[in-house]
């Protein structure tokens, strides 16, 4: 009977991961498989753990200490997936989930992917951040930034390098699948599958060690900042993938 529990839950993650892996739209060109840093389907609906299914062991916490507190996100059920149960995680504008800092979630080049909805998160709100310098800047982040819409940013230590904008008119109430990717050379956003706007040079290297803080959040950042910069709607699932090939991923 054990092993026919452990087969069904084994089944159930690999069909789950595989339904991600066609929300979320392949990964760039230059990343592997073998690249996969971290995978949080969030569809745990309950609890103080966001499992990682990269077998790179970044396990999440929720909120800031392992019990429950105010800064957990609070589970959603969502429509199950044929006989999975799923569900994601609401974010209120201070709460997160921590992932330990991890060498596997620091790589050369770098690809965030989520699965989001929000009515209007407002200006500089986190989806996700890995490190802090003050209240300045992670070493990459996906965020809303001044516009209230959407951008990827990587940090070479000295300054802060932005994809395009997506604009607030992301944030309709509906689910987009969004992705932000660092290939060494050149940033690049994209929206449910599409390219937003041109790509921007970047020949940088991502600064990591940064001093305020170095563990990966979703849904929030965590320097010291007067007001709260959490995200403010609904995480269904995220990855980070890590890949470095200047001569790659420039399609699309």
């Amino acid at each position: 009977m054990n092993r026919f529990r452990r087969t069904s839950t084994s089944l159930a993650a690999v069909a789950t991961a595989a339904a991600l892996a066609v929300a979320l739209a392949a990964p760039p060109a230059g990343a592997r498989t073998d690249d996969l840093a971290g995978l949080w389907l969030l569809n745990e609906g309950s609890g103080q753990v966001a499992h990682d299914l990269s077998f790179n062991g970044n396990r999440g916490q929720l909120g800031s200490t392992p019990e429950a507190d105010e800064h957990d996100p609070t589970w959603v059920s969502l429509p199950r997936f044929l006989f999975l149960k799923r569900a994601a995680l609401r974010f209120a504008g201070s709460q997160s989930v921590r992932m330990a800092d991890a060498p596997s979630l620091e790589p050369d080049g770098v690809t965030v992917l989520a699965r989001v909805r929000s009515t209007g998160p407002g200006q500089f709100r986190y989806l996700l951040s890995k490190g802090a310098f003050q209240c300045e800047n992670a070493s990459y982040g996906l965020y809303t930034g001044a516009s209230g819409g959407l951008a990827f940013y990587v940090s070479d230590g000295s300054s802060v390098h932005l994809s395009a904008d997506a604009g607030p008119d992301l944030w309709d109430g509906a689910w987009h699948t969004v992705r932000g990717t660092f290939n060494g050379g050149e940033l690049r956003l994209y929206v449910d599958g599409a390219r937003v706007g041109a790509p921007v040079a970047a020949p940088v290297s991502v600064y990591y060690g940064m001093p305020t803080a170095d563990d990966f959040y979703l849904g929030d950042y965590v320097g010291p900042c007067a007001s709260p910069l959490g995200f403010i709607g609904d995480i269904d699932a995220a990855a980070v993938i890590g890949h470095y090939d200047p001569d790659a991923g420039l399609a699309q």
